[in-house]
């Protein structure tokens, strides 16, 4: 079996923000390595216009910052990948009053609710004008209390499958378009 991309992820959610120049560097020892392909994972460390929570107070990279080193792996003859949170994983952002109305339940936004997927066009838009790849990682694991929440509350109890598939083809349809 034979793949067109050798990749890794790198996490620059998780405590500091990594600096720029210390992305470079990754990028540059995986080149010599042989990778083609940066997986760079954020869940709310990057700059998205609308949204003034993403990365409030422990730091993020800016659009610019972000078409820089989409250039600079380009350069190298990698891949740069956005990895982001599409339903959970986003204990950063929803601890803030903003977000609260469309939280399900801990880090999980609300599914089915426009206001989610206002959220998540708003991260596409970002994706598209600083990423030329045209793959993105939608994250969307780990939700395991998704309906139990403020969702059951609203809706009622539905099967959590297909609240996730639900979410998942709507998340897709905002991809599509970007």
């Amino acid at each position: 079996m034979e793949f067109d991309r050798l990749g890794i992820m790198l996490d620059c959610s998780r405590n500091g923000v990594l600096k720029v120049a210390a992305v470079k560097n990754y990028i540059d020892i995986l080149a010599r390595l042989g990778y083609n392909c940066l997986m760079l994972y954020t869940e709310d460390t990057y700059e998205v216009e609308g949204q003034p929570f993403f990365g409030y107070l422990r730091g993020r990279y800016t659009q610019e910052e972000l078409k820089e080193l989409d250039t600079y792996a380009a350069q190298k003859g990698m891949e740069l990948i956005p990895c982001i949170q599409t339903l959970a994983h986003l204990n950063a952002i929803v601890r803030w009053n903003a977000y609260k109305p469309f939280t399900d339940t801990r880090d999980i936004l609300l599914a089915e609710d426009e206001r989610t997927y206002a959220l998540i066009e708003d991260m596409f838009i970002t994706l598209s004008k600083c990423f030329t790849s045209r793959t993105v990682n939608i994250g969307m694991d780990e939700a395991h209390m998704v309906g139990l929440g403020k969702y059951l509350d609203t809706h009622g109890y539905q099967n959590r499958f297909e609240i996730l598939t639900r979410h998942l083809d709507r998340v897709c349809q905002i991809a599509e378009k970007y």
